[in-house]
């Protein structure tokens, strides 16, 4: 016995020797360290190499994954635990020799933090190549796939159950990722996809954040991805945003030549189109043939019809909201595209390697060739171009700063036989805006922004002499937006913003002053517009999203300008002088809005809304050209009445055959009120007195909309079918009776396929099936004073030939998908078969031989024949296109 203490007496004396030999844990060693988030478990690691101190924790207790960061420049050991380990909840001790960490525990003994449930996962989904914010990308938890998607910033937040959870990240596109954290406290998570190299990338046409399905978490708008985008044969071969909306159900393409489309119901003049927030009035190049930005400058696009969140507001149709690329944070690199209508280049690249990026493009048209094969004595002269430039600069992990500016300007000239006098039209877009990110916690997240938008149009009558009629409108606002998620089945949005408002509804400039004397001056108009809107979205139970709030928006005509009042006959009847800048007329338009969307399964949706929208600037024109009008723009005032619409919608979505075929159907009513019409042969151009020429009715629309997309595979594509009406009353026009509006088109289809052959070969085909506008047309002559004087009756009692269009386009890649260099070259046909799709019609007479007569010559027997006119026939394009 008194053996067996000896030997415990020698090992207990050397175990306390060799205990004495290890280094002591001196915690007010200084080291240097720089770690930037790194799993808490590496930065522990770290330390104890670079301070030979020894940890002991449990990685069941400790969240080791849980990443930090960490600058020291010669800093004490115990400071830097201080720092990295503050709102952790961890605490540690020197205990013989070793750092403990462990929980805090209360009074109670029970460790502090397991006295909360829940805790928030937050952060930033991010392209891992180039740093770009991935808008959309679903971020879940693995077992009980709770979930939500990432802002137009990239930022997400989820409120989970305390303890171990795996976080899974995927995006259309991208390779999935995944973190497996134990959830102790809030922790920011953020995650960087690998783009994925396949023979086929898949095409995404998105609706409500999720591949295909109104989805619970999403906003019910359309997203349209560059891929998507890419496999859509245009006119002059390049990605095209605007004209890739006809593929929508509910938007109506005027058709060939024009930006200009129609969306359930409403005027073009209805929808908003903005460029990282800022408003762009004339989306249009060369009359339309192609948008106003470059396609290597789109980072993605959203749409919304009418039911759009109230986040948004200022029109009654459609809000297209597109964000320009941010550049590349990691490296730089270029891209371009060549082509016979219009060629650009793109550079983008780090200032600061994942800090600071910048992005810059430009393109200008390469159309004036044309001209050599002119056999006239008329000289044109027609070109464009457009500069888009972007900043961007991370500051910390709560603060990023954006600088977005674009530039477009149209130009086109003409001159007849050996005039002196060059008349033409010229058209230029503006928009300069600053942005500001701001993470206040886990759960509240801000931007604001600040940007100036400008719209100016000019009619030249001598180019020479710089004689032009012109009107413009300009926008400076500055706006706050908040979202709070507020916990795990509620998320909170609201902001606010002010916007002053400058149009010039049109004036002429003379070069010399004895015109400028006798000319008439229409007044400016400048206004105020102040809202404030707040939204939730809010989870109930296991199958409902509901979404619901209002929008507050508050006009305010300013002087100095002057007003015109008018009778029942619309007559002047008073004109009243407002100086300095007193508010004249002011107009409060609550808009309500309600989304209630039902998911029984993954694979089914029904979705209800109503929402109302106010405008209170809209074109005044009576053209119905498919090119650039003499636009108007004009605000409410005295004479003008805010135009207001309500929607009601039920759809209903469902995925098919394991997700590859989603199929959705949306029907919908509209009605319009103090909807916007014309006098008969009213005169809107250079009129101070235009007012009067307008007259004020109702309005309503109603469809059915029907889409089948297939989103995988080597075939990828849609069917979208729409049957619709829209409907005009004025009791002052059309002897009051209901009439369809110009842009009512009962029968909408568009057919859009693409086929990847293999990683170099690409086909794809879009064809278009439209019912003519409604247009009216004579029913009758009558002779008088030795002129015949055509009868029209009932207005838009016609219709233009149905539209229809067939292009292609063949692709082949000459690199292989993984190749930092890529470069393809396209060939696109616009219009195959070469239809002359009329835009107008022209009614002249014949004589018995089929010779023309003009209608003063009534000599004769004549028969009245229409004449169209069409845009173009067959137009071929061939494209060199590369990215490095």
């Amino acid at each position: 016995m008194k053996k067996k203490n000896k030997y415990r007496f020698l090992f207990l004396l050397s175990f306390l020797c060799f205990f004495s030999s290890l280094p002591a844990q001196d915690l007010e060693q200084r080291i240097s360290i720089h770690l930037r988030e790194k799993p808490l478990e590496e930065v522990l690691s770290a330390i104890s190499r670079l301070g030979s101190i020894n940890f002991s924790y449990s990685p069941q207790q400790i969240p080791v994954k849980q990443k930090v960061t960490v600058h020291a420049r010669k800093k004490a050991i115990r400071q830097i635990l201080d720092e990295i380990l503050t709102g952790t909840g961890i605490e540690y001790q020197v205990i013989e020799n070793q750092v403990v960490l462990r929980m805090k525990t209360s009074q109670s003994g029970i460790p502090e933090k397991k006295m909360l449930s829940s805790y928030t996962v937050s952060g930033f989904v991010r392209d891992k190549a180039t740093g770009e914010a991935l808008i959309g990308a679903n971020v879940y938890e693995g077992h009980s796939f709770k979930g939500t998607t990432a802002n137009a910033y990239g930022f997400y937040s989820l409120t989970l159950s305390r303890g171990p959870h795996e976080m899974v990240c995927s995006f259309m596109g991208y390779e999935k990722g995944s973190q497996t954290i134990l959830l102790t406290t809030d922790q920011k998570i953020s995650f960087d996809l690998r783009e994925m190299h396949i023979d086929m990338k898949e095409v995404e046409v998105v609706s409500g954040g999720n591949a295909g399905s109104f989805s619970s978490s999403g906003n019910g708008g359309f997203r349209l991805s560059p891929e998507m985008l890419s496999r859509m044969p245009v006119f002059g071969g390049e990605r095209d945003v605007i004209k890739s909306l006809q593929v929508i159900p509910g938007i109506h393409s005027f058709g060939d030549g024009s930006a200009l489309f129609y969306v359930r119901g409403g005027n073009s003049d209805q929808n908003l189109i903005l460029i990282d927030e800022a408003p762009i009035y004339n989306p249009s190049h060369l009359f339309g043939f192609f948008s106003v930005l470059s396609p290597d400058a789109i980072r993605e696009a959203e749409v919304y019809k009418g039911d759009f969140p109230c986040n948004y507001g200022g029109r009654l149709s459609s809000v297209i909201d597109i964000k320009a690329k941010n550049g590349n944070l990691k490296r730089f690199g270029f891209s371009g595209n060549i082509g016979p209508y219009a060629s650009g280049l793109s550079l983008e690249g780090p200032i600061v390697k994942d800090k600071g990026s910048f992005f810059l493009s430009g393109r200008v048209s390469t159309i004036n060739w044309l001209k050599f094969l002119n056999t006239t004595s008329t000289v044109f002269d027609i070109q464009f171009y457009d500069i888009n430039a972007k900043l961007n600069y991370r500051i910390n992990e709560n603060n990023r700063v954006f600088l977005t500016f674009y530039y477009g300007d149209d130009l086109f000239n003409r001159a007849a036989g050996n005039s002196i006098s060059t008349y033409g039209i010229r058209w230029d877009n503006l928009a300069g805006i600053f942005r500001w990110n701001h993470t206040f916690s886990s759960r509240l997240f801000s931007n604001t922004t600040v940007y100036y938008s400008r719209y100016n149009y000019y009619l030249y009558t001598s180019r020479e002499q710089n004689h032009f009629w012109t009107s413009s409108i300009a926008n400076l606002a500055a706006k706050t937006d908040f979202t709070w998620y507020l916990n795990p089945n509620n998320t909170l949005k609201a902001g606010f913003e002010t916007a002053f408002h400058k149009t010039n509804p049109g004036n002429v400039n003379f070069s010399f002053s004895t015109n400028d004397e006798e000319k008439p001056i229409i007044p400016l108009n400048q206004s105020m517009e102040y809202t404030l809107y707040l939204g939730n979205e809010q989870k109930a139970g296991k199958h409902f999203t509901l979404r619901y709030g209002v929008r507050l928006p508050l006009w305010q005509d300013l002087g100095p300008t002057s007003v015109y009042y008018f009778d029942v006959n619309h007559q002047v009847i008073d004109t009243v002088t407002v100086t300095g800048s007193a508010v004249y007329a002011w107009y409060f338009s609550p808009e309500p809005r309600v989304n209630l969307i039902y998911a029984p399964d993954q694979n089914n949706a029904l979705k209800v809304n109503y929402s109302r929208n106010t405008q209170f600037m809209q074109v005044l024109s009576t053209s119905t050209s498919p090119f650039t009008s003499l636009e108007v723009w004009a605000t409410t005032g005295p004479n003008i009445q805010p135009r207001t619409s309500d929607q009601v919608s039920l759809g209903y979505s469902r995925k098919l055959k394991h997700s590859m075929f989603l199929f959705s159907a949306e029907g919908f009513y509209k009605w319009f009120q103090h909807n916007i019409d014309y006098k008969d042969h009213a005169n809107m151009l250079y009129n101070p007195l235009v007012e009067g020429e307008l007259r004020f009715g109702k309005a309503w629309s109603y469809g059915i909309e029907l889409m089948l997309s297939k989103q995988t595979g080597k075939l990828t594509g849609l069917i979208a079918y729409t049957w619709s009406r829209a409907f005009i009353q004025t009791p002052e026009i059309n002897n009051g009776e209901t009439y369809p509006a110009f842009y009512d088109r009962p029968h909408d289809l568009c057919i859009n396929l693409s086929y990847a052959a293999n990683p170099h070969w690409n086909f794809s085909g879009n064809w278009i099936l439209v019912s003519g506008a409604a247009i009216t047309s004579p029913i009758g002559f009558y002779d008088y004073n030795g002129y015949r004087v055509p009868v029209y009756g009932k207005k838009n009692n016609d219709r233009l030939p149905v539209y229809h269009r067939l292009d292609l386009s063949i692709a082949y890649t000459f690199s292989q998908p993984a190749n930092r260099y890529q470069h393809s070259l396209s060939l696109t046909i616009y219009n195959v078969y070469g239809r002359n799709n009329p835009f107008s019609v022209n009614f002249n007479r014949i004589n018995r031989d089929g010779e023309f007569v003009v209608p003063s010559n009534l000599n004769g027997g004549y028969q009245l024949v229409p004449t169209t006119i069409s845009v173009a026939g067959m137009i071929p394009s061939i494209n060199y296109q590369f990215k490095f």
